[in-house]
């Protein structure tokens, strides 16, 4: 599927014409709820180094895991990215090998190729190609590759590399350059192969590219599919979805297009209304997609073979698999398992609590393994009974799942699961691309942070008392200095007594009497929000004031801070923001100043309520979405708008322009060291002026700008 940021936000369809053979249908299967007395089991072992913050299971092979360890930034040494060998039966270590930064990696025909990124202390890092033993970790050859080498694809003794100039070819072997494609065909986001063809998508459309020597066979863009609304096609170009033997399965803004593979003509295409859909999943002979409700589409000619309507569950969705004789998805918090004739085999009720990412989707020997909130569950897929469930201390990253073992990553360990040796290869068959992938979220999570401030309320506190002893009388009390203003509110630090002794807290005081209700009034509904995750809590409040505590290293909008540690701490707020947005609230204000830093570089959002009621009074900022300006009500779109406008400016520290993102030359940008034609399609999608446009969620919009901003 289309690696771009767009991908992840696909508009579901309701085929254009050939509806034979529809049917609607609502099973009544068995709901289950995850509880708190599920089966525990724990971890066969356990895998950790002192000098690895984070580890992300990413790939298997032959017994041997292949994971993802990430060092965080540590005084004047940088993050470093390692690929840890660990052997699947006893959780020992094969091998590890350590970059700056790491774009790629597969584990392909008895070798592990990995495009790392090599910082000489030029404006822009260097990449090579890396090709290693994968029980040994002994370097079998490497070679230098162009910028931004998006994707690596392997087959037919090959490994390809696509990127800014095309693609480009190498003898497995040897690294040898087999072909080069033609550089015109721009920069490439996908790769896929089926026979003696290599598919690419680009922003000029997608190719067909011999495998003997790299020439075009064919070249189709928006505007040569017929029937197809192509006012849009820049925003929306045509995007491979998937290729297989029966055709090529794409996307252009609000249709589905299927193409002949041997001369890319059109088979038939589908209209789109619903902007709520997940990505096309094409198995065997038929097309699925969730959204208002699940489609199952004909391959053959477009026509809807039936449709499963669950209309309470109108929520984002994520990607569907398809294994066993069902489709499976998420929605609202519910896995929902759909027979292939369309009827309802079980759902499962994960628990309200569990308000965080997800890794799930796989699926081995009729157990489908997900890790939601703090929880690694392991369902069957007949019935959503937890088989066996386990919960870390640490907070858990992702799952990847081989014949062999489950591994669950987590901030500081790898645990491993030993399953039975007799369990058959994995029944998954997803088409989802690498960055929606398990694989593509695992590494995609490397700049994930928590930000947890403890929330505490003093409105009921008794005056203190005079006979109190002095406390360090060397210290200055009362306001110590001035941290932040804007033309309705002035923030200091003070530094104040308290029975524990002096204490140092952040005050907010409306400077502008004419809104002392409309403040006191946001600040309280912003105080019932104090004990939520990554919500910078109110410890006390009055008429023109409120009491928050004092974040140490300022907020977004402060110092000079790396790109790395400024999306670092965006990631912390984005999260925050989506588990507000499970909960129905939109925060409608945010700005860099609303982000504030600990001493750890984490994030917690502030002004709730308020940024959103004092924003009507002020001019409007360069952060609010078109909607905003136009005088609409936000929703989470709104959210997504203001988090990407804020995202530029973490990489760039630059303030958003006033004029429309997809009229601003954005490709001026990309002189800079964290920018890539990637971060520009992830900025462009969440700032669409067209909410429906954007990422749908705040989730969707994390997860691919922490991977373009990781792969840059």
């Amino acid at each position: 599927m289309n690696p771009s940021p767009s991908s992840l936000s696909r508009r579901g369809f309701l085929a254009a014409s050939g509806t034979v053979g529809m049917a609607t249908a609502v099973g009544r299967a068995q709901t289950t709820t995850g509880t708190s007395d599920e089966n525990q089991r724990e971890p066969d072992w356990t895998f950790s180094e002192s000098d690895t913050d984070t580890y992300h299971p990413f790939e298997t092979a032959d017994g041997v895991a292949y994971v993802i360890g990430v060092s965080e930034p540590d005084g004047d040494n940088p993050s470093r990215i390692s690929i840890h060998a660990i052997d699947q039966a006893d959780g020992t270590k094969l091998w590890t090998e350590t970059f700056r930064s790491i774009a790629n990696l597969i584990v392909k025909d008895g070798t592990v190729f990995v495009v790392a990124a090599i910082h000489d202390g030029e404006t822009q890092p260097n990449y090579e190609l890396c090709a290693f033993d994968p029980k040994s970790g002994e370097e079998r050859w490497r070679k230098s590759v162009e910028r931004y080498p998006r994707q690596l694809l392997s087959g037919s003794g090959n490994i390809y590399v696509g990127g800014d100039s095309g693609v480009n070819a190498s003898d497995i072997d040897s690294g040898s350059e087999v072909w080069q494609s033609n550089t015109e065909i721009g920069d490439v986001y996908l790769l896929s192969r089926v026979g003696n063809t290599v598919y690419v998508t680009t922003r000029n459309g997608v190719y067909a590219l011999s495998d003997d020597d790299g020439k075009e066979r064919w070249h189709r863009t928006g505007t040569d599919v017929e029937e197809v609304d192509t006012s849009g096609a820049r925003e929306s170009p045509l995007r491979l979805q998937s290729a297989t033997e029966k055709g090529i399965l794409c996307q252009i803004g609000s249709t589905a297009v299927f193409l002949d593979r041997e001369d890319g003509s059109t088979e038939w295409s589908a209209s789109l209304d619903n902007s709520n859909y997940s990505e096309p999943v094409l198995h065997e002979d038929t097309v699925y997609l969730w959204g208002d409700s699940l489609l199952a589409v004909s391959v053959t000619n477009g026509s809807i073979r039936w449709e499963y309507d669950e209309t309470n569950r109108r929520e984002r969705r994520r990607s569907v698999v398809v294994a066993d004789g069902a489709v499976f998805s998420i929605v609202n918090r519910t896995i929902i398992a759909v027979n292939f004739d369309g009827s309802e085999r079980w759902t499962f009720e994960l628990p309200d609590k569990d308000k965080y990412r997800v890794s799930w989707g796989d699926i081995v020997d009729g157990i489908l393994y997900v890790s939601y909130g703090g929880k690694l569950r392991a369902l069957s897929i007949e019935d959503g009974a937890v088989e066996w469930s386990f919960q870390p201390d640490e907070e858990m990253t992702t799952i990847a799942v081989s014949e062999e073992t489950v591994l669950l990553g987590t901030r500081g360990e790898l645990h491993g699961f030993d399953l039975p040796q007799s369990i058959p290869a994995m029944l998954v068959e997803e088409t989802a691309d690498f960055l929606s992938s398990g694989s593509g979220i695992a590494l995609s999570s490397v700049l994930l942070g928590t930000g947890v401030f403890a929330a505490y309320r003093r409105m009921n506190a008794e005056p203190e008392s005079e006979a109190e002893p002095e406390l360090e009388p060397e210290l200055e009390y009362g306001r110590l200095e001035r941290l932040a203003g804007d033309e309705f509110t002035e923030t200091f630090r003070v530094r104040k007594r308290s029975d524990d002794g002096p204490r140092v807290v952040a005050e907010k005081r409306l400077t502008d009497p004419t809104f002392a209700g409309e403040f006191q009034s946001a600040v309280e509904r912003w105080a019932d929000l104090s004990d939520r995750k990554g919500i910078v809590p109110v410890l006390d409040f009055g008429d023109d004031w409120a009491e928050l505590p004092y974040y140490e290293g300022g907020s977004l909008a402060d110092g000079e801070r790396p790109p790395e540690e400024r999306i670092k701490a965006l990631s912390d707020a984005n999260m925050t923001v989506h588990r507000a947005h499970c909960d129905g609230l939109v925060h409608g204000g945010l700005t860099p100043e609303t982000i504030l830093l600990d001493g750890d570089g984490r994030g917690g959002v502030s002004d709730w309520e308020l940024a959103a009621v004092l924003g009507e009074h002020r001019d409007s900022s360069p952060y609010a979405a078109p909607e905003q300006v136009a005088g609409e009500a936000a929703d989470e779109r709104t959210d997504v708008y203001r988090l990407g406008a804020i995202a530029r400016f973490a990489v760039t520290a630059d303030a958003p322009s006033e004029k429309s993102w997809t009229t601003t030359d954005s490709r001026s940008l990309y002189g800079h060291p964290a920018y890539s034609p990637e971060l520009d399609d992830v900025l462009s999608t969440a700032m669409a002026s067209d909410p429906d446009d954007r990422y749908q969620s705040v989730v969707k919009f994390d997860d691919m700008l922490r991977w373009a901003v990781f792969r840059a």
